[in-house]
């Protein structure tokens, strides 16, 4: 009899409920359409100056919380029609290549290059019956000769290889000149790694560089410029460090066989139990070696940043602002993913002129405020934006879409993965000329790069 009274009281409870308890008044969960219009930025203009629409453009969409993609291209109006979208926050990718023909029959003018990419993304898009399209606008990524081809951030095993000791970055030429690597700064950058959104924040959780302290620009402080937090330089007079068409370029952490058994700075052994499982990086073109600083600013030295006297230290451009110098005293990638990395050129004396702030979460300044450098989007030759291994643990994009249009993410921190892009084609041999290889680079880190074991001077396997 108790069950049956339970029973009854359960079926009041349901009929007592409004319709709209289920969301059968807002109808939020239900599938709705949604329609992206993509258009070209202002620069591509028709004469009228009305914006561009982009046909033929794909376009990308995912869930934020579970991870429902889906992909489709634009019509010949521009439009990008989806049918039947589960409602929630997504991120959008539009992606476009366009080849010199295309490129003079839309624009009536000759392309810059043979070969262009039409980048845009929009993060934290909600959808649901009552939001069913939005606007995207796309532009011309920056194809360069000179590439980030890999970054190895996740390390080896903590305990049976070389933990973070072993990381590196490798830049490739991907022209059919000899370009000189003299003078380019590598820069690691600064943001937020959460998508929580606060007073401080932009819309997709990232921060509003426009309310730092001392800032005098609108949103162009956000649209226009990066912020890096530690910034190094290769040294050289102009015509010191070659990179042959094809060729690679290695900056390591620390230029030693992370394989073989090491001594600290302490005079400590350093033992390495499998040694598979790291590399060798004694054949590094430049290490970043920050004893010297250390030094210079009255800091001791870090006892694993153990230095190679046969390969060459890169300058340290940028650690903090004098007397607010960043309390990290190694070149430290972060090994989940959550960094952002750009290679740029510019002269010296511009550099040192650019301004610094601190993030927009600090209202008063103090002797332990951290400074990060403005670097101009203009500037940079070619950047990628890392994401957290983990889709719970997403962070918010650091790079314009006209850099990086999308994250390259690893699988697992501390597994021997590095992020290499893509090889595109392999140009044979000609005479006395070697066969080389073409990466990708549209980018879109999501469509250059692939996880693979590290490997340097490697390509993908």
């Amino acid at each position: 009899m108790k069950q049956l009274l339970n029973y009854f009281a359960v079926l009041m409870l349901l009929f007592s409920c409004r319709d709209d308890d289920f969301g059968n008044n807002s109808n939020t969960l239900q599938p709705t359409n949604f329609k992206v219009e993509v258009k070209y930025d202002a620069s591509y203009n028709d004469t009228s100056g009305n914006a561009r629409r982009v046909k033929n453009a794909t376009v990308v969409m995912v869930n934020n919380s579970s991870g429902d993609t889906y992909t489709i291209s634009t019509d010949a109006d521009g439009f990008a029609n989806f049918s039947n979208i589960i409602p929630g926050t997504y991120k959008i990718t539009v992606s476009k290549k366009m080849l010199s023909d295309e490129f003079y029959a839309t624009f009536n003018y000759v392309s810059p290059a043979a070969e262009l990419s039409f980048n845009g993304t929009q993060e934290g898009a909600t959808i649901n019956v009552n939001v069913q399209s939005t606007v995207i606008e796309v532009r011309s990524a920056r194809i360069g000769d000179l590439l980030i081809k890999q970054i190895y951030y996740g390390g080896s095993h903590i305990t049976q290889g070389a933990g973070i000791r072993d990381q590196f970055i490798e830049l490739y030429n991907n022209s059919n000149e000899v370009i000189y690597a003299d003078g380019l700064y590598l820069g690691q950058l600064y943001g937020k790694t959460n998508t929580t959104v606060n007073s401080y924040t932009q819309s997709n959780g990232q921060f509003d560089w426009s309310k730092s302290m001392g800032m005098t620009m609108g949103n162009t402080a956000n649209t226009d410029f990066v912020y890096a937090d530690y910034v190094m330089r290769i040294p050289g007079t102009g015509t010191q460090y070659p990179i042959l068409p094809g060729q690679s370029l290695v900056i390591a952490q620390n230029a030693l066989n992370h394989k073989s058994p090491l001594v600290d700075n302490t005079g400590s052994p350093i033992n390495i139990l499998n040694p598979s499982l790291t590399i060798d990086l004694s054949g590094s073109d430049f290490e970043v070696y920050l004893g010297t600083f250390n030094n210079s600013i009255g800091e001791a030295i870090y006892k694993f940043d153990i230095q190679n006297p046969a390969v060459k230290d890169l300058e340290i451009a940028y650690w903090g602002r004098p007397g607010n110098w960043s309390g990290n005293n190694d070149f430290i990638m972060d090994s989940p993913g959550r960094d952002s990395f750009i290679i740029f050129k510019m002269d010296p004396a511009d550099f040192t002129s650019l301004s610094d702030y601190s993030d927009p979460s600090v209202t008063n300044a103090t002797v332990s405020t951290r400074y990060f450098k403005q670097i101009p989007i203009n500037v940079i030759i070619d950047g990628v934006d890392l994401q957290h291994y983990n889709p719970n643990s997403q962070r918010p994009k650091m790079l314009n879409a006209s850099v990086d249009a999308s994250f390259i993410a690893g699988d697992q921190a501390y597994i021997s993965q590095a992020v290499i892009r893509k090889t595109k084609t392999t140009i044979p041999a000609q005479g006395n000329t070697p066969a080389r290889k073409v990466l990708e680079d549209t980018n879109n880190s999501a469509n250059d790069f692939i996880r693979q074991t590290a490997n340097p001077r490697g390509f993908q396997q």
